[in-house]
């Protein structure tokens, strides 16, 4: 019966924590990044403005928020406390030191003492910089950015836009299109891997596509920055294909890097009718990277 009542505690006070944090629409780039590097989230692979936004968003939803608030990363206050207490720290030992001058002239005659042999200090313990890297790569999400445009006036009509962070499962829906310019963008973070290892589509719609004239079917096709042609991977055919399922593709690929993946529509496009490919995976740390 209690159960409700501590939820809304919960609600209420997540809301009193984000209340101070500012409307991230109306950020600059430049506070995007800032507040990102606060969650400890790489956004040098970052190129729209979207995907800041949505890394951010994401990070705020699902993330602790970091020790410091927003307004302390950007405007630090000056340490004038700091600056009053050396100060007055450097005048207390004048008077100490006058007392002390008559004493030293009547032991400056003494033979002066053997000092103790002295134990070599402890090197101080430095943070491994593996686990650091490890730790960047934990809060660093996969993304998977499209934008879905209306041609051939090439207006954009929507987007979809996900990410993803190590550990959790990979789905994304390919909008089907014949410009390659169409294609999704997946940016894949250091130290972080993207395994995709089935591709679909849903069987009512590719039979109305299949209904068209002259359609044949979707291809999935990817690019990559070593290899920017867009290659076919898997190939739904209206006569080759026994199933709307392609379940070993067996594709791993880590980061850093920047991958195209474009469902393209094999013919029968002229109406303007597309199917989508969705895709399915899972996204892990790069284990290698922090051996």
């Amino acid at each position: 019966q209690t159960a409700p009542v501590c939820r809304s505690i919960t609600d209420a006070t997540n809301l009193f924590i984000m209340s101070d944090l500012p409307d991230i629409s109306s950020m600059k780039l430049s506070e995007l990044k800032s507040e990102l590097k606060s969650y400890g989230i790489d956004s040098s692979t970052f190129a729209e403005k979207s995907e800041f936004t949505s890394a951010l968003q994401n990070a705020r939803n699902t993330m602790p928020r970091p020790s410091t608030t927003y307004r302390e990363v950007e405007q630090p206050k000056p340490e004038r406390e700091e600056k009053k207490s050396s100060s007055s720290s450097s005048r207390k030992p004048s008077s100490s030191s006058q007392r002390t001058s008559g004493s030293s002239s009547s032991s400056s005659r003494r033979p002066a003492p053997t000092p103790a042999p002295t134990t070599a200090a402890p090197a101080p313990q430095t943070t491994n910089p593996i686990n650091i890297k490890k730790l960047t790569a934990m809060r660093s999400p996969v993304t998977a950015f499209q934008q879905i445009k209306e041609h051939p006036s090439q207006n954009i009509i929507g987007e979809r836009n996900n990410s993803f962070l190590p550990g959790s499962p990979f789905s994304f829906s390919l909008h089907g299109s014949v410009q390659e310019s169409d294609s999704a963008i997946i940016r894949i973070p250091d130290g972080v891997c993207l395994k995709m290892n089935c591709a679909s589509v849903q069987r009512k719609a590719m039979d109305e596509y299949l209904k068209q004239k002259g359609s044949i079917g979707v291809s999935l096709r990817l690019s990559s920055e070593e290899n920017p042609e867009m290659l076919p991977i898997w190939t739904f055919a209206r006569d080759r294909s026994s199933g709307y399922t392609m379940s070993g593709l067996g594709l791993r690929v880590c980061g850093p890097r920047t991958l195209r993946l474009l469902a393209f529509m094999e013919m029968g496009y002229r109406s303007g009718q597309s199917v989508d490919v969705h895709l399915f995976g899972s996204v892990s740390l790069n284990k290698d990277a922090f051996d």
